[in-house]
């Protein structure tokens, strides 16, 4: 996050101890401090934090320094702001206390799986924002991905974190969209989770593509280790599909004994060779693709962009709005 402090919390001594903790939770790398709207540096150096504390307030003016010079060239890829007052009035406004407690909470990205889904977000930000993966890789976890076993208990988890009176927790959902073909709806456990994300103010993505695995670019099913020839043959049978029917094939279950409407529609026109081959998709483990590393420099990052249609990108801006 972007933690403005201003020269009021800082100049009071019941604050000091809980500005020290976001301080050094900034020192981490989970956050920065944001002192674009200082008029000047002596607004904090003339408080109590820094002028009565001796070696501690030496610290807390060369972390100002610090942070003035990293404000005049970027506070990427930090995006969600806060100010700590002592008399919060706005939104994004809050006690030293409250801010503190709030910088120490991990960001939580919630999926359907942490290993499959957990996957898929790090591989994307890795590639698409290296500010926000260098962030995962800071001290403390600063970014945890979380599952749950539903629906129901995504929706419970939503409720249990958006609690009236809770300040907005760091969260962000994401969830497949099990579309069947690009005029079809969302799943109802998806338009469950959207609205409750929308009534809470959560930060939500739902996918546009049927799942996460909808979005691996070729390069990394070719690199998928221990694969032999009926597995290319399958990449190869795959690659003949167009971006529609890529988007929406099941890549784990292949395509269904009893397709709905849509999915006939979407691939009426496959040979039989290719139903054939299509049939029993790339199976369950199909994920570990994300996690293919041994490929030449910004393949995966072309193909996802090719892949991605744009939405990889708006997933992964969705996510510096809460970092």
């Amino acid at each position: 996050m972007r933690i403005e402090i201003t020269p009021g919390a800082a100049d009071d001594p019941d604050a000091h101890q809980w500005l020290d903790r976001i301080l050094h939770k900034i020192e981490d790398g989970w956050h920065v401090w944001d002192t674009t709207r200082l008029l000047y540096p002596d607004e904090i150096e003339a408080t109590t934090w820094v002028r009565e504390r001796g070696i501690q307030g030496d610290w807390v003016r060369e972390f100002l320094v610090t942070s003035i010079k990293r404000d005049a060239w970027t506070l990427a890829p930090h995006e969600r702001r806060i100010r700590v007052t002592t008399l919060p009035a706005m939104a994004d406004e809050l006690k030293p206390e409250d801010a503190a407690r709030l910088a120490e909470e991990p960001l939580v990205i919630l999926v359907e799986n942490r290993i499959s889904d957990g996957a898929f977000v790090k591989r994307i930000v890795t590639e698409l924002d290296r500010a926000l993966h260098r962030l995962l890789g800071c001290p403390g976890e600063p970014v945890r991905f979380d599952s749950l076993g539903g629906t129901g208990q995504m929706l419970d988890e939503i409720e249990r974190r958006t609690r009236r009176g809770q300040v907005q927790p760091r969260l962000v959902v994401i969830m497949d969209s099990e579309r069947k073909g690009p005029a079809d709806s969302e799943s109802g456990e998806a338009r469950a989770v959207r609205r409750k994300c929308e009534q809470r103010e959560v930060a939500c993505w739902i996918l546009a593509k049927r799942e996460a695995e909808n979005y691996l670019p070729r390069v990394l099913l070719d690199a998928r280790p221990d694969s032999g020839p009926d597995y290319f043959r399958l990449v190869e049978a795959w690659s003949r599909l167009n971006d529609d029917q890529k988007d929406f094939f099941d890549m784990k279950k292949g395509l269904s004994d009893e397709p709905s409407q849509t999915e006939r529609e979407l691939f009426v026109e496959l040979s039989l060779v290719d139903r054939e081959i299509l049939s029993n998709g790339f199976g369950s483990e199909v994920h570990q693709c994300w996690n293919v590393w041994n490929i030449q420099d910004n393949a995966a990052k072309a193909g996802l962009l090719r892949r991605g249609r744009d939405d990889l990108e708006r997933g992964v801006e969705l996510i510096r709005k809460e970092v």
